[in-house]
């Protein structure tokens, strides 16, 4: 106990240790450079020592009574005595700087505004970007001045926001996790986490998720934020279960004893991170105004909502013109707003951006037929989305796949409802917002395989007969394809060149051979 308030316990000091540091320390690739405000009991600083990757962990801690008090008698939470190539007190490990001082003070005096290079009065070392900073302090609904100054004061927030290096990493413990019947943090004992989520955000962090842990021993559930600073963070962040357990084995040191370093976090549980609790989400959406996502319209498959199933549409010539091939037709009317065929819309086939990648690498390095072909079917029929972090394939199973442009703005379906088209998008004018997703959208969080598989919905009064018609630049997620993708679909508007399938149909040169010749 703090000044009466509980901060660790035994039974779960695991539990509470491990959920802190080993998210948001996966999160970034290669952690060199780590730093920790408070941590007195040294159990922070223990979890980040074993992580071989680390070369040095800054820990910034104003009570240094406290940590002197817990060497005493809480010796377990600093003991590092059974990590390879580390001490019997963590506080002894060589990579380990400690400073009995005032976090706030401390950021402010090397990153803060104003620090000039030539103005420059501490070591070198000090000014060095962190790749991830762990905040382990006061809960925010504790109700003392330094607390307050922790969670409120954007001055402070924002020098530990540029100490950051430019895949940075921060994570920190926000206290009890909401009921799900409680108002929006704005209101009431939890209105300091609502404040720093809001300062966060506001200095630009392009990725923040929130999880919880509820075997932290502190009678509620555990709240944790993790905020990126690189978008193409998120793609570690929603890592499946195996690559969470190669990269423990690759990076976590090995330990004398031949037991595991690890005694609670692993790849299952930090799956069980990667989506927010409902109460979360619900709590979140009682915010006013209330953010976008919430209202039933665009919450899930909104039943008041008409769906009109797959068995109402046919496959035929298009009608867009002779680049096209094959399209999609409306066999009835279709009210605007409807679903199109979201009965099945949760059947798509979904490539993971790691398993894309490996795809690539593979298909560059060998031709190989077969895989040749996997790419010409992602490629001719599929759809990039960046939602987790990196470029993932969506290829839709039904005959939806093959809906076709709408050259000129003449799109009458979509799952977004962008007003940029192929004629009046600039090649050269690549607008990055346009492609990044709410850095923090605690409903698109909860669904995301359904955001990503949701399905058309009708943008306006579809008749009987009519062409159903998508903006394919909604489906473009990066600046490297930008260019060559609005090139190429306003040259297929204007009659100049065909779509990749009807081309190799046609008995054109296939898109790999293509692509190889390109690399």
């Amino acid at each position: 106990f703090l000044d009466g308030v509980k901060q660790s316990t035994s039974k779960g000091d695991a539990g509470y240790h491990e959920s802190l540091v080993h998210p948001c320390m996966f999160m970034h690739a290669d952690p060199k450079n780590v730093a920790i405000i408070g941590g007195g009991e040294g159990a922070t600083l223990r979890e980040v020592l074993k992580h071989d990757t680390v070369e040095k962990c800054t820990m910034v801690e104003i009570d240094e009574l406290m940590v002197t008090t817990s060497r005493k008698y809480l010796k377990e939470w600093s003991d590092c005595s059974d990590i390879v190539g580390s001490e019997e007190w963590c506080v002894d490990d060589p990579r380990a700087d400690v400073r009995y001082e005032d976090a706030v003070a401390w950021f402010i005096d090397r990153f803060g505004e104003g620090v000039d290079e030539k103005e420059k009065k501490f070591d070198e070392d000090d000014y060095k970007p962190f790749d991830v900073i762990i905040m382990d302090a006061l809960d925010p609904q504790v109700n003392i001045p330094f607390a307050e100054v922790l969670y409120k004061q954007p001055t402070f927030l924002q020098a530990v926001y540029d100490s950051l290096s430019e895949q940075g990493v921060i994570v920190m413990q926000l206290g009890d996790a909401p009921y799900i019947s409680d108002p929006h943090d704005t209101i009431g004992r939890h209105e300091n986490r609502a404040i720093i989520t809001s300062h966060l955000l506001r200095m630009g962090f392009q990725s923040v998720h929130v999880y919880e842990e509820k075997h932290s021993d502190f009678d509620e559930s555990w709240t944790y934020l993790v905020a990126m600073k690189d978008y193409t963070s998120r793609s570690l962040w929603y890592s499946n279960a195996a690559e969470i357990e190669v990269a423990i084995h690759k990076r976590i040191k090995h330990t004398h004893s031949g037991k595991s370093p690890l005694r609670f976090f692993d790849g299952a549980t930090m799956m069980t991170y990667q989506t927010p609790h409902k109460a979360q989400e619900v709590v979140y959406c009682r915010n006013k105004p209330m953010p976008a996502g919430c209202d039933e319209a665009t919450h899930g498959f909104s039943k008041s909502r008409p769906n009109v199933p797959i068995s109402s549409f046919e496959v035929k010539t298009s009608q867009v013109g002779d680049h096209a091939g094959r399209g999609v037709f409306a066999n009835v009317d279709i009210p605007k707003g409807a679903h199109i065929g979201a009965e099945q819309s949760a059947n798509s086939i979904n490539v993971a951006p790691t398993t894309y990648d490996i795809i690539q690498t593979l298909a560059e390095e060998h031709d190989l037929a077969d895989l040749d072909a996997v790419l010409e079917y992602l490629w001719g029929y599929g759809f990039d989305s960046n939602l987790y972090g990196e470029t993932s394939v969506v290829v839709d199973s039904t005959i939806l796949t093959f809906v076709n442009h709408g050259c000129n703005g003449t799109y009458n379906a979509a799952t977004v409802t962008s007003t940029v088209t192929e004629m009046t998008a600039g090649a050269e004018e690549f607008n990055e917002e346009f492609f990044i997703n709410d850095p923090y959208d605690l409903v698109v969080a909860r669904h995301l395989p359904h955001n990503q598989n949701s399905g058309d919905v009708a943008l306006r009064d579809i008749k009987a007969g009519e062409e159903i018609l998508n903006n394919y630049l909604d489906f473009s997620t990066d600046e490297e394809d930008w260019k060559d993708y609005v090139r190429n679909l306003r040259n297929q508007c204007l009659g100049k060149v065909v779509g990749s399938i009807t081309n190799v149909e046609r008995g054109g040169l296939p898109s790999m051979k293509v692509w190889r010749d390109g690399k």
